[in-house]
């Protein structure tokens, strides 16, 4: 393989990244009927999980993915639902289409007829005339289950980025979770970056969706898978290994999907060999490349007060207990650390202590 061919970071595709564990549990339990959810700070590589779910399972499933985070509003996110799962039986761009036809030469027309196979539905324009949102938006919910019911193969319905919902209306998953318990002809998976937000509706027993989902708790990657897919990768690309290169990687990336496919994705590009050398060079270009992603993040964090202080001495090493003490008190750092987790900055690993969930925003902070 030669050095031009890239790893596609982002993607699904040949290069998917371990995960193997997940994959597996995953693909048996949505089989099953059983919905899953996938809890882990951006970039670890949840979407990608669950594409390559969706993937593994086109022919068994109607595939319907929503990204919550481009929602903008209840209404929008209906419509996003309903562009998908018409997208998935064939009809791309449907709400665009439909509204097309309503405001111009078709307002007299009821229904839209879809014809699926050998199979004739009637389907409602009806729908996108609800002027109210929140009935439109229970009507959604029930589109997939409809055709899956009337066909006979199931729906796979992916909720991306979920714990936005809550920006939009905080009366979205208990809406979802009225509609979708009922629904036994589809499964359901759910992805969300903010942790503590996911947890509260998952897992607690005031949750709307309390046990309705079995729930995937996503980390850095194992240290042997990692090892195995950088050997896989550099011997591909014909470079002249050295062990010191893998330990640099691994030491770098911590096993985070995101920089690890990315990172290599540079050495293979730029370097001659894998030294160590060549590998810390690769990670400053790859730290330029996402300045302007970690600027924006602090620029945000920042807007409230000590919150960038406190990533800052995470990423140092030093606990902003002890480093702010006299400045805070104690509470408040604690509330601001829970707030940082919430949002998906950093992760709890023992009592009171914490660290970054982006290990090169760690790096970058650092740097002299």
């Amino acid at each position: 393989m030669s050095k031009e061919i890239l790893l596609r970071v982002g993607s699904v595709d040949e290069e998917f990244i371990n995960r193997r564990k997940e994959l597996k549990e995953a693909l048996s339990l949505v089989k099953m009927g059983q919905s899953c959810v996938f809890i882990a700070p951006r970039r670890y590589g949840k979407t990608s999980l669950m594409l390559k779910v969706a993937e593994e399972l086109r022919e068994e499933f109607f595939i319907a993915y929503v990204d919550v985070n481009v929602c903008t509003s209840v209404r929008d996110l209906g419509e996003h639902i309903l562009n998908a799962v018409y997208s998935a039986v064939g009809v791309k761009s449907f709400v665009h289409r439909a509204k097309n036809r309503i405001g111009e030469l078709f307002k007299s027309i009821r229904e839209l007829r879809i014809k699926l196979g050998n199979i004739e539905f009637e389907l409602g324009l009806e729908l996108l005339q609800e002027r109210e949102d929140i009935a439109f938006f229970r009507e959604v919910i029930d589109l997939p289950e409809k055709f899956a019911s009337r066909t006979g193969k199931r729906f796979l319905v992916i909720y991306d980025e979920f714990s936005e919902v809550y920006q939009l209306e905080k009366k979205i998953p208990d809406i979802i979770r009225s509609k979708v318990q009922m629904h036994k002809n589809c499964v359901y998976m759910f992805a969300g970056s903010q942790e503590s937000m996911m947890r509260r509706f998952f897992t607690y027993h005031t949750g709307a969706f309390y046990r309705f989902a079995r729930v995937f708790i996503l980390d850095f990657l194992e240290e042997g898978d990692v090892r195995e897919y950088i050997r896989k990768k550099i011997k591909s690309a014909g470079l002249k290994y050295y062990e010191e290169g893998e330990n640099e990687v691994v030491k770098l990336t911590k096993g985070h999907p995101y920089y690890l496919k990315k990172l290599l994705q540079t050495i293979i590009l730029v370097c001659k060999d894998f030294s160590k050398e060549c590998v810390v060079e690769s990670v400053l270009r790859l730290l330029e490349e996402e300045k302007h992603y970690f600027e924006t993040l602090l620029y945000h964090l920042k807007e409230k007060k000590y919150r960038g202080e406190i990533v800052r001495l995470l990423a140092m090493g030093e606990s902003p207990y002890s480093a702010l003490k006299g400045t805070l008190s104690s509470q408040h750092v604690n509330q601001i650390l829970r707030d940082l987790e919430m949002e998906g900055v950093v992760r709890r690993r023992n009592r009171g202590a914490y660290e970054l969930t982006d290990p090169l925003l760690a790096l970058y902070l650092s740097a002299p």
